[in-house]
């Protein structure tokens, strides 16, 4: 007993003089800017994901379009519907509605930017380089089809025309249904990618996620502490 109780003591002993030296293994910086779009980022809210964000409000956005369609009978409800279409794609096109309070837009120009800087650093596996670019041209086209629904339910909002109005809503859902199909399989996708890496891609601590700086080269690198620890980068 005596001598179990020694072990425990001199190894207790041990890791404490040791502990200066152990060395933590920081994830890829390719695999934190993934991080950037499947789990957090600063400015979103709740600090969610930015491709978690840009489904959540196409989500919104498809239902409402939807809304709007139903309720063709009553113009002022189908306007109202398509004001929340665009509360979902850009808060600053309405300012009012069910959505996130981020946007399609801005969530999907997120993505595709951090998802363009995971495939660019140096660190980033031959996997990510050849898988991310299809997924990235994806995110940008949807991008460029939510500019047409913006469009599309402005221009019905400010008609007087009931029968252009049903027919741009109608036009909305459609495009939207669409659109919130291709995100789903786009998020699908890189899924798969991200359980393909070697070694295997793992959700990455906030400590992390907002511990890398871009420097003046371009290059992405961990802001450190004085300890060597990451710490939260000013966004």
């Amino acid at each position: 007993m005596v001598d179990r109780f020694l072990v425990h003591w001199m190894v207790l002993v041990l890791a404490l003089l040791t502990g200066g030296c152990v060395s933590v293994q920081l994830p890829s910086i390719a695999h934190v800017h993934v991080g950037h779009a499947v789990t957090a980022w600063p400015d979103t809210p709740g600090r969610k994901g930015l491709f978690d964000l840009a489904q959540q409000d196409a989500k919104i956005l498809a239902e409402h379009a939807g809304y709007a369609v139903a309720g063709a009978r009553d113009i002022a409800e189908v306007k109202l519907h398509l004001g929340h279409v665009l509360h979902a794609l850009n808060p600053a096109l309405e300012p009012l509605g069910p959505g996130t309070g981020y946007g399609l837009m801005k969530a999907l120009d997120g993505s595709a930017d951090h998802l363009g800087f995971a495939r660019e650093v140096k660190d980033a596996s031959a996997n990510i380089q050849t898988g991310l670019t299809p997924l990235i041209e994806t995110l940008r086209q949807l991008r460029a089809q939510s500019e047409v629904l913006a469009a599309l339910a402005r221009d019905a909002r400010q008609s007087r025309d009931a029968a252009q109005v049903v027919a741009y809503a109608e036009e909305v859902r459609q495009r939207g249904d669409r659109l919130l199909v291709q995100l789903d399989e786009a998020r699908k996708r890189l899924d798969r990618l991200l359980a393909a890496e070697v070694p295997a891609y793992q959700p990455i601590a906030q400590r992390y996620l907002f511990g890398v700086i871009r420097l003046p080269t371009g290059e992405w690198v961990y802001k450190l502490d004085a300890g060597g620890a990451p710490r939260a980068a000013p966004y």
